[in-house]
């Protein structure tokens, strides 16, 4: 009958607008929730992984991701320690599209100054790398809230101030 045509027709055609509905709004909840995902997240999601990281200046390091913090990322490259200003970061290569939320509200709190303290308790012999080359090379002697002091290793020891806005990367002893 005809009419069993068109009321198969009609049903048809709005099961197809509710599934397109349905993709629709998958599509918006998938895009808000990617939204929100930071690029720490997405590096952190790749952590005992090699990723290519193009630093501020043009230097590309090849970072075997071991810890990420809130603005820092820290990994083993080249037979050397790094720890990487976020902020420094100009691309990055490498990465899925998978994502890892970082579970400990105090991790998740730690700004790159933790790891530097931690690199000076330890006077650490640091290289501290800027957009053109070598800012320091030396002792870490401390770290305060926008900068970090390097004592030099030359002839007339001096201690270099060097902001953290400055720094691409701070690379530390052999891995």
């Amino acid at each position: 009958m005809r009419w069993d045509a068109l009321f198969a027709d009609l049903q048809a055609q709005a099961s197809a607008q509710r599934q397109e509905v349905f993709e629709s709004s998958v599509a918006e909840a998938v895009a808000l929730e990617w939204s929100r995902v930071e690029l720490v997240d997405r590096i952190r999601g790749h952590t005992s992984q090699p990723i290519a990281i193009r630093l501020r200046g043009g230097e590309t390091v090849t970072l075997d991701v071991r810890t990420v913090g809130s603005d820092w990322i820290a990994g083993g490259a080249a037979g050397y320690q790094w720890l990487i200003p976020v902020g420094a970061v100009d691309m990055v290569k490498g990465l899925t599209r998978r994502t890892q939320v970082e579970p400990s509200q105090a991790r998740r709190r730690l700004s790159i100054t933790s790891p530097l303290r931690a690199l000076a308790e330890a006077r650490h012999h640091i290289v501290v790398r800027c957009e053109t080359g070598v800012l320091a090379e030396g002792a870490l002697l401390g770290v305060g809230r926008d900068f970090l002091d390097v004592r030099t290793e030359s002839d007339y020891p001096t201690i270099r101030t060097v902001p953290l806005a400055a720094i691409t990367a701070v690379c530390s002893g052999r891995s």
